[in-house]
C-alpha cells in the first residue's frame, strides 16, 4: 500500500517504524494495530488496508530482532569512533551535526568513515543537509560509501589505487547526495543514485531546498540496495557481478565490489560542498 503523508509531515511508515527498540514482537503489533486504528478514523487508510497492515506487522520479525545503534549522535565520544583519510575533512558542530570542510589540507577527496565496525546485512539511517552558500542553482555534492573493504591500499590492491580515500571509491558501493539542477557541468547523478551503476535524475531523487534536513536510509541485504529518502523508496539496485563501470573501463565492476560485509563513510567531494549529517544509526538486518 503507499506510504502516504499524514498529518505533520510525517509518513505512514514513520509513524510504524518509531524507532523504537521493541522488547516484545507483541508490543509492536498492538502499536501498528493502534496506528493503524488512528488512520482509518482520519480516512488515511481504508478499514481493509488497516487489516493488511495488521496482518504485515503479525508476520513480521519486529521485536525479535535488534534495534538501531547509535553510530554519531552529535557527541565527541560517538565522533572518535570515526576516521578520516584524504584531503579535505569534517569538523564536529555544539548543533550534534558534523559538517565537511576544507582543512586539514585542501584539495582532495576526503572521507570520513566509520572504523569500529564492518556491517553485513543492514539498514543506515542518517540526515543531511545541503548547507551551500550563494545561488539556489549552487547546491553541494557529497554521498555515502558503503560495503568498502577499509581504506588500506597495500591490503587492497584489487582497488587499484595508492589513495586510502579511493579505496571505498574503488571497492565500495556510493549512495550518491546532489540536489543540483539538471543544467551545465553538474553531476547528472543525483542524491538516491547507486553511483555509475543506478543513477537517478532530479524528479527521481525527489530533491529538497537547501538548509532542509533530509531523512536517508540505505538498506543492504545480500547484494539488494535500496534507498530511501524521506520515507519514499527512491532507488534499488541488485548488485549481480559482470556489470561494467560506465566510462571507467580501468575501474572495477560489480564483480570487484562482491563484499558480503564492509565498513561506511561519509564523502567530502569538493571545496565548493557543505554538506552537514546528523542521528546516524545503524541496525543489523542479518
Amino acid at each position: 500500500m503507499a506510504n502516504r503523508t499524514v498529518d505533520g509531515g510525517c509518513s505512514i511508515n514513520d509513524l510504524i517504524d518509531d524507532e523504537r527498540a521493541w522488547a516484545s514482537h507483541g508490543g509492536f503489533v498492538a502499536h501498528v494495530t493502534h496506528i493503524a486504528r488512528d488512520l482509518v478514523g482520519t480516512d488515511v487508510i481504508t478499514t481493509a488496508e488497516a487489516a493488511t497492515l495488521t496482518e504485515a506487522a503479525a508476520h513480521s520479525d519486529v521485536g525479535k530482532t535488534t534495534s538501531y545503534v547509535s553510530l554519531f549522535d552529535g557527541t565527541t565520544e560517538s565522533y572518535a569512533n570515526w576516521g578520516y583519510v584524504g584531503g579535505r575533512g569534517f569538523a564536529l558542530r555544539d548543533d550534534g551535526s558534523m559538517v565537511t570542510t576544507n582543512s586539514p589540507t585542501g584539495g582532495g577527496l576526503g572521507m570520513l568513515w566509520y572504523r569500529a565496525a564492518q556491517f553485513g546485512d543492514f539498514s543506515l539511517r542518517l540526515q543531511f543537509r545541503d548547507e551551500r552558500g550563494g545561488d539556489a542553482n549552487a547546491r553541494s555534492n557529497s554521498g555515502i560509501f558503503v560495503r568498502f573493504p577499509g581504506v588500506d591500499p597495500a591490503a587492497n590492491p584489487q582497488c587499484k589505487t595508492s589513495d586510502p580515500a579511493w579505496v571505498a571509491v574503488n571497492c565500495g558501493h556510493e549512495i550518491q547526495i546532489n540536489d543540483s539542477p539538471e543544467m551545465g557541468s553538474n553531476d547528472p547523478r543525483k542524491t538516491g543514485s547507486v553511483y555509475g551503476f543506478a543513477d537517478l535524475n532530479l524528479a527521481q531523487a525527489r530533491s529538497t531546498d537547501k538548509g532542509v534536513w533530509n531523512d536517508l536510509e540505505i538498506r543492504v541485504v545480500g547484494q539488494h540496495y535500496t534507498v530511501i529518502r524521506n520515507g519514499v523508496v527512491i532507488n534499488e539496485f541488485d548488485n549481480v557481478p559482470g556489470l561494467p563501470f560506465p566510462g571507467r573501463p580501468t575501474d572495477p565492476g560489480t564483480s570487484g565490489r562482491q563484499y558480503a560485509q564492509g565498513y561506511v563513510g561519509l564523502q567530502n567531494h569538493d571545496g565548493g560542498s557543505v554538506i552537514a549529517f546528523r542521528n546516524i544509526r545503524v541496525r543489523d538486518l542479518g
